[in-house]
């Protein structure tokens, strides 16, 4: 696995500036996000300019683009915004193709009006579900005729909240564009985080969803999940490590949901881990 990271975990403004503050961690690649361009993640209209600029500092710096961001509220209560979210999303793709990304991530969305991150009794619903799948099934549309794979993360907010719930929209879905982005800390509640439920729900989450995993994140996890570089709170890193090597995962392993100053620890812990990951 290749460490990475969220390139706006880094404050530096500019398409150039935040490249190089990335090299300058030690840190290879990155998933993607076109706010660092100043324009939305999911974007009305992208220039050439934009693109070649950020082609032109990635090779600079030998930085490998391994995802770039495309979550919107694929379940939002109002159709109009879930529709303007589609209709962007196709140039999204486009730009994904010609800067050589091969996965672009989704959520699954939520029911509150507000936030797609936040918990929503509603997201429980068929109606929510039927929403949500709606919308993946048109991305995951949109994906295989460009050739590229789109990856929803299991989130214990959202829509689809747990490994059972990603596999069976998977298969209700049925399109080999259509992956998983793992993160454990999402799917893991911080009301009991002891080893036996933490690896039960880890085993679990990756024979569930091994073979379709295509993105790995790297998010620690804390009680009130605060910001903190992995290695610093309560999750089994060799265990999930170890785990994702045996489902035959060996890809990118996103550092996430933590402040940039603690970028360094995040990245020396990870390298000391994977030395040491069967």
């Amino acid at each position: 696995m290749e460490i990475a990271i969220f390139a706006k975990t880094f404050e530096a403004a500019g398409i150039e500036e935040n490249m190089a503050a990335v090299a300058a961690a030690g840190i290879t690649a990155v998933q993607y996000n076109l706010s660092i361009a100043g324009i939305d993640t999911v974007p009305e209209k992208v220039d050439a300019d934009t693109i070649e600029k950020i082609k032109s500092a990635a090779a600079t710096h030998n930085v490998r683009l391994a995802a770039i961001s495309g979550t919107f509220n694929t379940a939002h209560p109002d159709p109009a915004v879930r529709e303007t979210g589609l209709t962007r999303f196709a140039e999204l793709v486009r730009v994904s193709v010609e800067l050589g990304i091969p996965v672009i991530t989704l959520c699954s969305g939520s029911r509150d009006p507000e936030d797609m991150w936040r918990f929503h009794p509603d997201n429980a619903t068929p109606e929510a579900w039927a929403d949500s799948r709606q919308s993946l099934t048109r991305l995951a549309r949109l994906a295989e005729e460009a050739g590229i794979t789109v990856a929803v993360e299991p989130e214990h907010t959202n829509v689809v909240s747990t490994a059972d719930l990603a596999h069976t929209m998977l298969d209700e879905i049925g399109s080999p564009a259509l992956k998983i982005v793992f993160d454990a800390a999402n799917i893991l509640d911080t009301d009991d985080l002891s080893d036996a439920t933490t690896a039960g729900i880890i085993d679990h989450a990756l024979k569930t969803l091994g073979p379709d995993i295509a993105l790995a994140h790297a998010k620690e996890l804390v009680p009130g999940r605060r910001a903190l570089a992995p290695g610093q709170g309560a999750l089994p890193w060799q265990y999930i490590l170890s785990g994702l090597s045996a489902a035959g995962y060996s890809g990118a392993l996103v550092m996430h949901g933590l402040p940039e100053s603690e970028v360094g620890s995040g990245v020396a812990f990870l390298r000391q881990q994977l030395e040491v990951t069967v």
